[in-house]
């Protein structure tokens, strides 16, 4: 039989092994506490960047409708433009045009009938400068 020394030194042998796995247990709860605020941690840092993406997108599709609108009324106004210039401003121009050709052949005319008028007057002169001074002589 056991003496009371042996069961008080066996029952110090298993409060002090018990004692060792409490204190494993305290350890492995606290690791597990923090790996736990670790992973809340990373969790919400993850949410708040899945939150900032979505708003991002949500302003890069409003950029790009506003985008779209803005070129769907430059269209229109390039539209009316175009449609202005060749209605109003085009015949406009093509009249200028002609009016310069006219122009342009008016003063061709015009000069070359001031050339003609001059070699007529030099003949004529020539020619009364000579019947004058035959009948002078």
């Amino acid at each position: 039989m056991a003496s009371n020394d042996d069961i008080m030194r066996v029952l110090g042998q298993l409060e002090s092994k018990l004692d060792a796995v409490v204190d494993r247990l305290e350890r492995s709860d606290d690791a597990f506490a923090a790996e736990q605020r670790s992973a809340q941690s990373s969790r919400a840092r993850i949410h708040a960047r899945l939150d900032e993406q979505g708003k991002r997108i949500t302003e890069a599709e409003k950029t790009i409708v506003a985008a779209g609108a803005t070129v769907a009324q430059q269209r229109d106004v390039i539209k009316v433009l175009t449609d202005t210039v060749a209605g109003d401003i085009k015949p406009t121009i093509d009249e200028w045009k002609k009016i310069k050709l006219v122009g342009g052949m008016v003063s061709g005319a015009l000069i070359a009938v001031g050339i003609s008028a001059a070699t007529v007057a030099a003949w004529a002169w020539d020619w009364l400068w000579g019947v004058l001074s035959h009948i002078k002589t």
